[in-house]
């Protein structure tokens, strides 16, 4: 019926008839429900019919829960209640309680609600009519007191409600309210630490649910099978799930902020803590807002924990007070717990023995036979840490039985993390060497089977082989060094997972993502079917056990170079002389080199807008302090090696400008005591071959050298294929770099710390991204050519480097230029036009570069205007 006609003609038939439609779209269009629902309180025009008014209240109160509008909820089933028992219709006056009582489990009023919920039950118990509504009201308060006793903690007896309120709704045949029991028991059994269950009860929830169009509960399960991929380890394909999930979020407060609190748990596994702390805090000022107070207080405690992970345990411990009182106040027995946990964690990090020990003993005060796993195994231990060692030696195994118990590898490689750093302590390095090898083999297995799904990231793991590498050092024999590079170059070999989410208004212009939009690629998946692929094998069980094979180390590498990997507070730095290592410790340099990376970047980008007002000055106080800290401490390894030398980073690293530190033009090379190099000689005859190249060239206003630089390649290569302006686009790259010796893209840039993979060149044609490139295979054997501001930058928080310079590598090619700032125009025209003169001549790229470096410092000696562009080569292809 038409909502015009039901205003003008309000009888009760029709009134009756404009509601009972309301109630219909509740569940399949919250804002057409809305709509009918105003258009019969208008119909009404201030009638006192409590009937129509109660159950018209009844539809507010379900429509606000849906829209986590909790305040206006509460009001709603109070309003429906009074005037169903004015009606004298008690089963709906129940109904609306029950209402009322959903609204104090989402708000986290745990204990009021069960306390309501049993006084509920007892009502219903005592009314032996045979109207259904009462067993469907019946097995609504089983749930709602499943869901009370789950939020107090009591995961046992909430997991047995569970399976009782399914049972009488199976009886009823009604699907939908057993998809939300699922829901709730996934839930249960994710803050239980029974992440494969959870994964299997919540991925039926979400299809049973969307196999009927309820969008909104979909989404919320969906939003948490991801959080039960991140807690399994699945880090990457959590967070695409969520990714795929933004646009079919409901468009609420309160869905928004639980997928930002889900997103944040997956960030801080990947290792993002600021990003993760970001989503946390967004998270929770919703959750305030709306007064769903138990979800404000996990909330904080994700910002806790992103806070200690990012290195401010301070503010941790003041959003953990925060998390523990309003824990508390809502009854949160486990959460609580979960509180203390992480209470200790920081104490420790403070430096507060005495404040870990305590929270540790609340935690195993605490403790019942319902207590998870992994509560029982981390705060044991947490408390083994600063026991004596006799006390600690009798809780590392007990804390090693719960761990065998549960199953759960993951808590396996905790304990022998811990009984390893025990042994430490003890002065047991032998043992502790042997231990960390077998947490490392466990992890190893895990990961292998949960790799199939995509990458895994496991903390532990990582702290497990940088205490290993230290070790090996530490007994200071050759064959410890050489396990320990080989260690870290696996380290560092591990698949690389990037999965942060690219900000829709990351770039102008932004290049076309043909993953997500079938408009650029019709055969590709949508976003839907991407979303249904991540998610078809939930209900796969895996099985987890170590992995039997021996573990393949990478070989140590042939020639000569230096390596760097920071582990913790520390920086290892590695010597290679033709298979001989020898390796250095500098003790808490992780820190200042970090800071001294930041304070160089903030020096370029204060040079950049001078122009060359600052050439004839050489001094930079940042690189001084990096040349001090990272090279000045292996000086005496250093003398002896060839000017072929390779510099290898690690993290921050990976942006300190190496080659202007170890450059004969720089200020530093005279306290390298080495020798002075030979002059650049070019090979006899080796100008006979012409080089094949590509060049595309996007000049503008803002980079008119681009145009210059273009014609400069084509006189110095007559031969090259150059293409400027409009011409030089995506799809030509694509078809036409395959069999160049050089590929020459000269355009402007862009990085993307946050995520590189997103970093990006403009070319005519639009944003031609890093993930575009590394797929592509179209720069096989040539050397790439970035003539782009801060092209070879690196996130610094990757292992390998990971930006436009890698994605190269990835797609094939066998080196690539690339700068490390933004650097000036003209003066990358004069390195550019020195490098290409070397090429011609027939000099090879990395020699050809340090000629042309050398060349523009002779007239701008600041590192600054020579040190930016570095030459990175595939560590399989010849030099």
């Amino acid at each position: 019926m038409s909502t015009a006609k039901s205003v003008t003609a309000p009888a009760g038939a029709q009134i009756d008839e404009l509601i009972a439609e309301a109630e219909g779209w509740l569940a399949r269009d919250p804002a057409r429900c809305r709509e009918l629902v105003e258009h019969a309180e208008s119909a009404l025009n201030g009638q006192r019919d409590v009937v129509r008014v109660a159950w018209i209240s009844m539809i507010r109160g379900d429509l606000a829960v849906a829209c986590g509008e909790l305040g206006d909820a509460a009001t709603a089933y109070r309003n429906a209640r009074r005037n169903w028992l004015a009606a004298g219709r008690r089963l709906d006056a129940a109904r609306a309680a029950a209402g009322t009582t959903a609204v104090q489990l989402l708000v986290g009023e745990f204990e009021a609600a069960e306390a309501a919920l049993l006084r509920l039950q007892a009502e219903l118990g005592l009314d032996h009519d045979e109207d259904p509504r009462i067993a469907r009201l019946g097995a609504l308060v089983q749930r709602q007191l499943a869901d009370a006793r789950a939020g107090q903690g009591d995961v046992s007896a909430a997991l047995r409600q569970y399976d009782a309120a399914e049972n009488l709704f199976a009886a009823l045949g009604d699907a939908e309210s057993i998809a939300h029991v699922q829901l709730r028991r996934g839930l249960a059994a994710l803050d239980g630490g029974l992440t494969h269950n959870a994964l299997l009860e919540l991925n039926r929830a979400r299809t049973t649910y969307q196999a009927s169009g309820r969008v909104a509960p979909a989404a919320t399960a969906t939003s948490l099978v991801a959080e039960a991929f991140s807690a399994t380890g699945q880090v990457a394909r959590a967070l695409d799930v969520l990714d795929c999930l933004t646009s079919e979020l409901p468009g609420t407060q309160w869905h928004a902020a639980y997928h930002a609190l889900v997103r944040s748990g997956a960030l801080l596994r990947a290792g993002f803590a600021a990003e993760a702390h970001a989503e946390a805090c967004a998270a929770e000022e919703v959750f305030v807002q709306i007064g769903a107070m138990e979800h404000s207080a996990r909330a904080a405690l994700a910002s806790a924990r992103a806070s200690l992970a990012w290195g401010k345990r301070r503010a941790a411990a003041a959003e953990l007070e925060v998390a523990e009182r309003i824990f508390g106040d809502c009854g949160s027995r486990l959460m609580r717990v979960r509180t203390w946990l992480l209470q200790a964690e920081v104490a420790w990090a403070l430096g507060d023995a005495e404040a870990c020990r305590v929270a540790c003993d609340r935690v195993l005060a605490a403790e019942t036979g319902d207590t998870p796993p992994y509560v029982g195994v981390q705060a044991r231990l947490a408390a083994a840490r600063v026991a004596e060692p006799d006390a600690a030696a009798t809780l590392l195994e007990d804390a090693a039985t719960l761990a065998s118990r549960s199953g759960i590898p993951e808590l396996r490689v905790d304990v022998l993390l811990a009984r390893a750093r025990h042994e430490r302590r003890t002065g047991h390095a032998a043992q502790a060497v042997d231990t960390l090898r077998s947490a490392l083999s466990v992890g190893r297995g895990w990961e292998h089977r949960l790799g199939q799904r995509g990458p895994v990231v496991c903390p532990s793991l990582t702290e497990a082989t940088e205490e290993l590498i230290l070790l090996l050092l530490q007994r200071g024999d050759h064959a410890g060094r050489l396990e320990a590079l080989r260690r870290t170059r696996a380290a560092k070999r591990a698949k690389v997972d990037l999965p942060v989410r690219r900000p829709r208004d990351a770039m102008p212009d932004l290049a076309t993502d043909p993953v997500t939009d079938p408009a650029a690629d019709p055969t590709a998946p949508t976003g839907r079917l991407r979303l249904e692929r991540l998610l078809s094998d939930a209900l796969t069980p895996v099985t987890l056990t170590a992995d039997d094979g021996d573990e393949t180390l990478p070989a140590v590498p042939y020639g000569s170079l230096v390596e760097y990997y920071v582990a913790g507070d520390d920086v290892v730095v590695y010597v290679v002389r033709d298979g001989h290592v020898d390796a250095r410790i500098l003790s808490g340099a992780a820190d200042g080199s970090r800071r001294l990376v930041s304070a160089w970047q903030q020096e370029c980008m204060l040079m950049a807008p001078g122009g060359r007002d600052h050439a004839g000055f050489t001094f930079s106080a940042a690189l001084e302090g990096l040349f001090e800290l990272l090279l000045a401490p292996v000086v005496d390894l250093l003398a002896d090696l060839d000017d072929e030398l390779q510099v290898v980073g690690h993290r921050h690293l990976h942006t300190v400008p190496f080659d202007a530190l170890l450059d004969e033009v720089g200020p530093w090379y005279a306290n390298l005591d080495r020798p002075v190099p030979l002059p650049d000689r070019t090979p006899a005859g080796a100008a006979d071959t012409e080089l094949a190249a590509l060049v595309l060239a996007v000049p503008d206003e803002n980079a008119p050298s681009i145009a210059a630089e273009a014609e400069m390649i084509s006189g110095a290569l007559p031969t090259a294929k150059v293409l400027v302006g409009g011409e030089a686009t995506r799809d030509v790259l694509v078809n036409c770099a395959r069999g160049a010796d050089i590929v020459h893209l000269a355009c402007h840039g862009v990085f993307r710390q946050d995520d590189p993979m997103s970093s990006g060149l403009r070319l005519a044609d639009g944003w031609l991204q890093a993930r575009d490139i590394a797929g592509s295979g179209a720069l096989d054997g040539a050397v790439v050519v970035l003539s782009a501001c801060s092209s070879g930058l690196s996130a610094d928080y990757t292992t390998e480097p990971v930006g436009l310079a890698s994605a190269c590598l990835a797609a094939g090619a066998r080196g690539v230029v690339a700068a490390l700032w933004a650097v000036d125009d003209e003066v990358t025209l004069e390195l550019m036009t020195h490098f290409y003169q070397a090429l011609a001549a027939g000099v090879e790229p990395p020699a050809a570069l340090r000629r042309a470096r050398r060349q523009v410092a002779r007239r701008y000696p600041h590192p600054y205007y020579w040190g930016a562009f570095r030459y990175a080569g595939r560590t399989d292809a010849p030099r």
